[in-house]
């Protein structure tokens, strides 16, 4: 089992950062899809995400919103975010506004020769942004250990 993360943090601007995380798979893009398609049960296995909802109807879609309340350095953060990218078995970009931030997170997928690339992250601006990229970066690590073991679990 290959295990590769790489994070890294930019300041574009004194309140704008950006942050993520990758690790390898040693699954299909599809399986771990059914992951990330399943929203309601990531509390199951991210000790963070206390609770997640769809609050519009039908499939995950560009505009499709959610309720997310996660726990972030000691804080309890709830976030109504909206999807604006959607790309199936790839991709879901997300934007909303938590402690005076505006917070875009994505998830993307890439597949790889026998394996895929999960990577995790966002981009925070606002003037709390560079405390809220802590958090940020703290949590996309944690989302994508936290996917690849439960992959291999499930296996």
């Amino acid at each position: 089992m290959v295990c590769d993360i790489v994070c890294y943090c930019t300041q574009e601007t004194v309140t704008a950062v950006r942050f993520e995380s990758s690790i390898d798979i040693d699954a299909p893009a599809e399986k771990i899809w059914g992951l990330i398609d399943r929203l309601e049960e990531w509390p199951e296995w991210m000790p963070s995400i206390k609770k997640i909802e769809k609050v519009s109807k039908g499939p995950l879609q560009v505009g499709s919103q959610l309720s997310v309340t996660a726990k972030v350095s000691g804080l309890t953060v709830r976030l109504l975010m909206t999807i604006i990218e959607f790309v199936p078995e790839r991709t879901v970009v997300m934007q909303g506004k938590a402690l005076g931030t505006n917070l875009t997170r994505f998830y993307t997928l890439q597949p790889l020769t026998g394996k895929t690339r999960i990577t995790v992250g966002g981009e925070v601006t606002g003037l709390l942004a560079r405390l809220a990229r802590r958090g940020g970066e703290a949590i996309s690590a944690e989302i994508a250990r936290a996917a690849r073991k439960r992959v291999v679990e499930s296996d």
